[in-house]
Order: structure tokens, then C-alpha cells, then sequence
């Protein structure tokens, strides 16, 4: 069971690389707590409930940063959760600024889909980048 967990956490990664939203909103649970805590100059940030509410988190990512990618090379998996470890980069929309982060999610899974994801990465370097540029 816990390989076909990371196979789908696989193919969700493939598909936000390819800006494939509905795909990944697709394996949510209709209670699907989506959390990622960050200050509020982050628009992605937030705890959402329910797959309309994680809609918000990807249309922040899109309107601030140009050029994402998300590159999770280490997964770990247990009957009902997977761990993904990686490197996200981006470039801030607003400033031009570049942002290179370590980042950790957590999935658990309910009945196949996935109930509860925790994003962690490196915010302070968000915040820093949507700073102006003087």
C-alpha cells in the first residue's frame, strides 16, 4: 500500500508541474485540511478546508511566481501517509527575485485520497524576496 501512496504523490508533483490543478484537486477529500503556515504577505499561506479552499493555495503560487519548480527527490511512506523532501524554486513575480528553498510535505490519506497535506519550506526567504528591490 505505501508504494502505491508515493506513486500518487508522484504523479500529483507531475501533474502541478504541469499546471494540471484539477488533476491534483482530484485526490482530495471533500474535508481535506491543507496547511501551510507562513506570515500573511504569503497569499499561498493558510490552513484550507476543503478541495474550493486548496484551489486558493495554487492561485496564489501561480500570481506571485513565475517559473516554479518543484523538484521532490526523497520520499518516505507508511500505511497511510507519505513524507516527500525537496527543492522548490521560483522567481517572485512582483521583484524579479530568484528563491531557492528546501521544502518537506507531509500527505496522510483516508479511503485513497488525501485527507490532511502540511507544506514546510523556508518563508523567510519568500518574505525577503517580495521585498522591493531598492
Amino acid at each position: 500500500m505505501s508504494n502505491h501512496l508515493v506513486t500518487t504523490i508522484q504523479n500529483i508533483y507531475a501533474a502541478f508541474g504541469r499546471g494540471d490543478i484539477p488533476y491534483i484537486l482530484s485526490h482530495l477529500t471533500e474535508d481535506v485540511s491543507w496547511e501551510f503556515e507562513a506570515p500573511s504577505e504569503i497569499s499561498w499561506s493558510g490552513i484550507r478546508r476543503g478541495p474550493s479552499e486548496a484551489l486558493g493555495f495554487f492561485a496564489g503560487i501561480a500570481a506571485e511566481h513565475a517559473n516554479p519548480v518543484l523538484k521532490m527527490t526523497e520520499f518516505f511512506a507508511t500505511e497511510n501517509a507519505v513524507a516527500a523532501f525537496g527543492r522548490y524554486d521560483a522567481t517572485i513575480r512582483a521583484t524579479g527575485v530568484a528563491v531557492s528553498t528546501p521544502c518537506a510535505h507531509y500527505f496522510q490519506f483516508r479511503e485513497g485520497k488525501i485527507c490532511r497535506y502540511i507544506n514546510y519550506c523556508n518563508t523567510g526567504a519568500f518574505v525577503q524576496a517580495m521585498m522591493p528591490v531598492s
